[in-house]
């Protein structure tokens, strides 16, 4: 009956967690009092306030966040941050509520309670876990599953199942329906091949599938059917199990492509399944954004002075403006004006379709080394990329990025490849992989290849890397 208690410990948890978290918090004051880290005073009341409201604001929070679900196939990493996350805005809660209604202590004392709450939160956590696992591990708290469906999304669920002992799931069997005459074979026929041994049956009928859960023990049963071509027949599966009382796990994949990841999100109160690709993490693309706006504006600041020397020497050396302000697709297709230093004559526009003869690239983007529009200013400023830093205020004010697919203009980017669009999924840069290779004759489809390989293998890390990598590019001066 282990399953049944964990099932009620994991909705009990919240009162627990947040129990434990005001304990641990008052614990660490009255400890503090009497171990004489901090000044004798009143703490009794504003301390009594703010677990009080911690802990309100913990068990509201868990609610709305969902936080206590069931998290059987989930990882550790994954409960443990939205369980800090919830114990930090709680704490904040009672801190702010306390220092409201009530004379308060120094800050520094919440602070230590708080991380006190926090780690002894975590680490019980963890101990549960731990403990939760080992047992799963031994054959305790098992769940015993029926797979319907004998495809490659089966063959994936099996080996995760199996390579995960602690998710405590034990496979019953694979069972799969009759090919449907007419059915597009885009189904993933490829079969499962069954290292495991796992005993596989084909039904004539979805009905067949009554005796089965009904003469054996089976805890949920796992759809891998392809939902276009057997939408009814899952309908059918999910009213037998629901009238045997057994759950139905179906992916939310109606249309499903590799490499894309979906989520359930709301339009009012109707559920979406919404299909998407890049990064997603939020945490760590509000860290990218924050990257942004500090290093642009630091950018702008120190490199004024050189800012304004360049400006001058442009200004004095070859009539026209001293920026050239261009549209470029950002975002999705969105335009906006990109602003580089001019480095070249300001006629120079109008002579691009005599010049388109001599690209010295595939013929997309048009790149060339001796370019006789290019001032003689522009060289050098071309050479080290210093044209480029006015982009820092496209920047700072969100139509780019620090690091990220170079912008092409629209000319450039209605000739591109359908499969290489998807390199609009994320803002366009200062600098990526291309610019760092410094290889101006790469062959155009080699360049988008190489932006959706940082898309993919997008992390805040690449980014820290790609930035440092620049400074050398640009020092080594290969520029043009």
């Amino acid at each position: 009956m282990l399953y049944q208690n964990v099932r009620v410990m994991a909705h009990s948890l919240r009162f627990i967690d947040s129990g434990v978290m005001a304990a641990a918090a008052v614990a660490t004051f009255r400890i503090g009092v009497e171990q004489g880290a901090w000044p004798q005073q009143p703490v009794a009341y504003p301390v009594t306030v703010f677990a009080t409201a911690t802990l309100a604001a913990f068990l509201a929070l868990a609610e709305r966040l969902h936080v206590y679900h069931a998290r059987r196939t989930e990882s550790l990493a994954g409960e443990l941050t939205a369980l800090g996350e919830v114990a930090l805005f709680s704490a904040g809660v009672g801190f702010l509520f306390s220092q409201a209604v009530s004379a308060g202590v120094p800050p520094r004392l919440y602070l230590l309670s708080v991380v006190a709450g926090t780690a002894v939160l975590i680490a019980l956590r963890v101990l549960m876990r731990t403990v939760i696992w080992r047992l799963r591990r031994r054959g305790n708290d098992a769940r015993t599953c029926l797979i319907l469906g004998d495809n490659a999304r089966t063959s994936r669920l099996v080996e995760t199942i199996v390579a995960n002992p602690h998710f405590g799931i034990v496979i019953a069997g694979v069972v799969d329906l009759e090919e449907k005459k007419g059915v597009n074979p885009g189904r993933e026929r490829a079969p499962l091949t069954n290292p495991h041994g796992l005993r596989k049956r084909v039904l004539g009928d979805v009905e067949q599938l009554r005796p089965i859960v009904g003469n054996n023990v089976i805890d949920e049963v796992f759809v891998t059917l392809p939902l276009r071509s057997y939408y009814d027949e899952i309908q059918q599966v999910i009213d037998i199990c629901g009238e045997a009382g057994i759950s139905v796990t179906v992916p939310p994949e109606a249309f499903e492509r590799l490499g894309s990841m979906t989520e359930v999100s709301h339009v009012g109160r109707i559920p979406m399944v919404t299909h998407f690709n890049g990064p997603s993490d939020c945490v760590q693309l509000v860290v990218k954004r924050a990257i942004d706006v500090i290093g642009s504006a630091v950018g702008l600041i120190v490199a004024s002075p050189v800012l304004l020397i360049i400006a001058a020497a442009i200004k004095l050396t070859s009539p026209g403006p001293v920026f050239f302000v261009q549209q470029r697709v950002g975002l999705h297709g969105r335009l906006f004006p990109m602003v580089k230093f001019r480095s070249m004559e300001k006629d120079a526009a109008r002579r691009n379709v005599e010049m388109q003869a001599m690209n010295e690239t595939d013929g997309v983007a048009f790149k060339m080394r001796l370019d006789p529009r290019v001032t003689p200013v522009g060289r050098i400023l071309r050479k080290f990329h210093l044209d480029e830093l006015p982009q820092l205020w496209s920047v700072l004010v969100g139509d780019m990025s620090l690091v990220g697919p170079r912008p092409l203009p629209p000319e450039e980017a209605n000739r591109k490849e359908w499969w290489q669009r998807r390199r609009l999924s994320m803002p366009p840069g200062l600098t990526c992989f291309w610019q760092v290779e410094g290889d101006h004759l790469m062959p155009f489809s080699r360049w988008m290849q190489m932006d959706l390989d940082y898309i993919d293998g997008w992390s805040l890390w690449l980014d820290l890397k790609l930035i440092a990598w620049t400074f050398g590019a640009v020092a080594k001066g290969k520029g043009w």
